[in-house]
């Protein structure tokens, strides 16, 4: 905050810190981010009541956490009357998209389901071993509209989704290697079970729901079990080696993620041992240090299977910003201990707490759903899941991106880093670790992760709300899209959703210890004053 902020506040005689609601149309912010602007349905049915359209604060903070604008665009990702339509013809079911270019598949062509334009543009370039360069930087999009710009870039993208060199005829005769036959009709078979496995599961879920069945907009772009509107993700086949017939990570908008992770990295790995070495820029990412299990990485992989992830759940993953995670933890570090010979840790962790809470929010006033509502209740929703959601962030760090449980400052002193998952209750790291390694055992990935925190965030059991309707349809659209989701990816994980959903009271568990344990520390003057994470701490004991 710049002293210009911090002179308007005092003019105002407002706290910095608070979150009551002011005078509307008094603040500006910014708007949503360019990821949450995708997908916008045309003549969506939904909208949000003129009065949650706008909205302001009269003070800095609430102007930034709930900034003023519009408040979205008509029906934007939001549901609207209607319920997910049984998928009982085989035919639909099976019916996908072309991974390479997302046109209509017209069948399986050299080792998967693609559509006619990429099965010929695949052989023509095997059979007359064509060489390609491309002129961008190798990273041209391919799709329906623009397949035919880049030649290098397709046939790339063809091998990355698992076509297969060996499946192409080099005597140029009609139809394809006889040994991939009982591959297809495995393959076949396996959809069959997996719209049956699903049907019975959504009917499941759609019962303990209530009569009003799983509300998902005809309009919406993200029927999630509606097996049409996904996209296949291959996994590497038994029949080659290949890597390149391995599943390209842009397809999920994640992270690279390697087949065979390796063991954690060692805390030297993240050691500060040079005056600049605990920057950000020090602490990049190590991709091959992710110690959970993707799709491509289960055992399913033995042979080849057909993933289909939902535009919902690879736009929420596109949502997921590690790298920005990991350089505001080390920046802060870094700033907070440069020329400090000692510095009090449980107020370096509180305010790396409070730097997280803030991202938390930004994070939140941003995305699908949570952006419409009034400002009442996007405050009511924050307060009620901050800490579950920051135990989980905590939870994803280390089991994703290898996070180790201490660090080394810039000044020499030890920082734990596990303590910000437990909250400041180093007690508890028996427990965090038993929840890590159920998560493990579940093949816990990235779309679980953020299809998990928005079903904590939109939690419509919070006292207080007053478009309970809306939280609620939110919530159970992102509940039906995880439990498609992990039918789909994770067929041999018996009730993988049931066994997720079960894990979440020990997370809220965890997370309320943590949250008496800071207000106590608060109470007895030994945390910092006037935060947004004390701000919080408050507002939840008067509610």
């Amino acid at each position: 905050m710049t002293m210009d902020q911090q002179t308007s506040l005092m003019s105002l005689n407002m706290s910095p810190f608070d979150l009551s609601p002011g005078p509307e149309g008094s603040a500006s912010g910014g708007g949503p981010s360019s990821a949450s602007q995708q997908y916008v349905p045309q003549g969506a049915a939904y909208q949000c009541p003129p009065e949650q359209q706008s909205f302001g604060y009269a003070n800095l903070d609430a102007s930034y956490l709930f900034p003023t604008g519009t408040g979205g665009e008509p029906g934007a990702y939001l549901p609207t009357a209607g319920t997910v339509c049984d998928q009982t013809d085989t035919k639909d079911v099976i019916e996908e998209l072309c991974p390479v270019c997302g046109d209509k598949v017209s069948g399986y062509h050299y080792g998967l389901l693609t559509c006619e334009s990429c099965k010929g543009f695949f052989k023509r370039t095997v059979q007359n071993k064509k060489v390609y360069t491309c002129v961008a930087e190798r990273a041209c999009h391919i799709d329906k509209t623009q397949r035919k710009r880049c030649p290098f870039c397709r046939f790339q993208k063809c091998l990355d989704v698992g076509m297969k060199l060996e499946a192409v005829r080099a005597d140029r005769m009609r139809g394809g290697r006889n040994k991939f036959g009982p591959m297809y009709k495995r393959d076949r078979a396996r959809k069959l079970q997996m719209m049956r496995q699903r049907q019975i599961a959504v009917q499941t879920l759609r019962g303990s729901l209530g009569d009003g069945g799983l509300v998902l907009g005809f309009g919406s772009p993200y029927t999630a079990v509606s097996v049409k509107q996904e996209i296949q993700i291959p996994q590497v086949s038994s029949l080659t080696s290949s890597p390149e017939s391995s599943p390209g990570p842009a397809l999920l908008g994640a992270q690279p993620q390697p087949p065979q992770p390796p063991p954690p990295p060692t805390h030297d790995k993240w050691e500060a041992h040079s005056p600049h070495s605990a920057s950000p820029d020090a602490f990049t990412f190590d991709t091959q240090s992710n110690t959970a299990a993707t799709p491509s990485s289960t055992a399913e992989a033995t042979s080849t299977e057909t993933l289909r992830v939902s535009p919902m759940i690879r736009e929420f993953v596109q949502t997921v910003d590690d790298r920005e995670w990991q350089n505001a933890l080390f920046g802060l570090l870094q700033s907070q201990t440069y020329n400090q010979c000692e510095v009090d840790l449980f107020e370096l962790m509180c305010k790396v707490l409070d730097q997280n809470l803030f991202s938390q929010v930004d994070w939140a006033r941003n995305t699908v759903f949570f952006k419409y509502l009034k400002v009442d209740d996007q405050m009511k929703l924050l307060q009620d899941s901050w800490s579950v959601m920051l135990v989980l962030d905590h939870l994803h760090q280390r089991m994703h991106n290898g996070l180790p449980d201490e660090t080394t400052l810039h000044n020499g002193q030890k920082f734990d880093l596990l303590c910000l998952g437990l909250l400041g209750v180093p007690s508890l790291a028996d427990h965090f670790n038993e929840l890590q390694n159920k998560l493990a055992e579940l093949k816990f990935d990235v779309p679980d992760y953020i299809c998990v925190k928005f079903m904590l965030l939109l939690n419509p059991e919070v006292r207080g709300i007053v478009n309970v309707k809306c939280v609620r349809e939110g919530y159970q659209t992102v509940q039906a899209a995880l439990l498609d989701y992990t039918l789909t990816c994770y067929p041999t994980i018996q009730d993988k959703f049931g066994k997720l959903v079960m894990v979440v009271p020990e997370i809220h568990a965890l997370a309320a210890r943590g949250e008496e344990h800071l207000y106590q520390r608060h109470c007895a003057g030994q945390a910092p004053t006037q935060t947004l994470l004390m701000e919080m701490l408050h507002a939840k004991r008067k509610s």
